[in-house]
């Protein structure tokens, strides 16, 4: 991307709508807050009480139906909550960890997990099949669209009203859909974070400090993704002000970043884990990678090249006897 696409977004993030043609048009797509979200919560308990007095049964229902009928175990349920924390642990594990070789186990740990989870997810739809909360997704997915929708800048007057938005051909409600999700993929978390990195951004990230009075605005008015722009803003401006030696080549580079703060942070905390003493230092269990990747040396031995007469990595009693211990 370039250097104005992140200008167009941060700028679009500060108008809190997007401006959009659609029909020959132009549109304004608001940016949804606090106080719209609680809104539009109402919508889907609407419609799924309209779903329920229809017949369709809530999830509730339909999952004890299946599970009386064999179709479906209530440990399979508990495998998908297991599998969903265990997912979420690893992520903090891996963001507590310096070596790559651990950082590489995770993400394989991470993935297959992953893989387990989306197949039960979809087998569980499968099962259950449409629900009256199925049907209160979408209607109130609809809803959200049009809610969003206006014909002024100003986010005054509503494109459409409840009546006008029933009477839209599919295809019409399918192109509006479309120009929203473009607007969640251009407003990704990602985009957003390597938007507040880029250089014309970088006298606005003290002032993320104070969100409100960044925006002028109460944080309830503010759009989810101004409080993002202030939150990662805030963020790389602390990381920036409490690391030391940041490379020049990652400071615009988010997850880079990230990683560099987290690994400095745990290369501090890894000294507990290293037997420190006149002949220098060795961290147990690291590859040839690793150590390169920590710079580490012992005695003025290179801790690399020993490792890689080692088979690339060396256990505890060669970091001991490198470290000048008798063992």
């Amino acid at each position: 991307m370039n250097e104005q696409f992140y200008i167009s977004l941060i700028g679009e993030a500060f108008d809190g709508y997007t401006e959009a043609i659609f029909e020959d048009r132009t549109v304004y797509i608001k940016h949804i807050n606090i106080k719209d979200q609680r809104y539009l919560h109402k919508y889907h308990e609407k419609y799924k009480n309209i779903a329920l007095s229809k017949g369709l049964q809530s999830e509730e229902e339909k999952l004890k139906y299946v599970i009386e009928e064999g179709i479906w175990e209530s440990k399979d349920d508990l495998e998908i909550s297991s599998l969903t924390s265990e997912i979420e642990n690893l992520k903090r594990t891996r963001r507590a960890l310096f070596l790559k070789s651990q950082k590489d186990d995770i993400d394989k740990q991470i993935q297959e997990s992953r893989e387990k989870l989306f197949s039960l997810q979809q087998k569980r739809k499968e099962v259950i099949g449409q629900t009256a909360d199925d049907y209160a997704e979408t209607r109130s997915g609809d809803e959200i669209l049009r809610f969003l929708l206006f014909k002024n800048k100003d986010l005054t007057e509503h494109l459409y009203s409840e009546e006008e938005f029933g009477e839209l051909e599919a295809w019409q409600v399918i192109a509006l859909g479309k120009i929203q999700k473009d607007i969640q993929d251009k407003l990704s978390d990602s985009n957003i974070q390597k938007a507040v990195l880029r250089p014309f951004f970088s006298m606005y990230l003290s002032l993320c400090e104070d969100v409100s009075g960044f925006y002028d605005k109460p944080i309830p008015e503010l759009s989810i993704f101004q409080l993002r722009v202030a939150l990662f803003g805030r963020m790389f401006f602390n990381i920036f002000q409490f690391t030391e030696d940041i490379p020049e080549d990652i400071k615009q580079d988010p997850e880079k970043l990230l990683s560099f703060s987290e690994a400095q942070r745990n290369k501090d905390s890894s000294k507990s884990q290293i037997r420190d003493d006149a002949a220098g230092s060795a961290v147990f269990g690291a590859t040839n990678e690793d150590v390169e990747d920590l710079g580490g040396t012992a005695g003025g031995v290179s801790l690399s090249e020993e490792a890689k007469k080692h088979g690339g990595q060396l256990n505890m009693e060669q970091m001991m006897r490198l470290a000048g211990h008798d063992v």
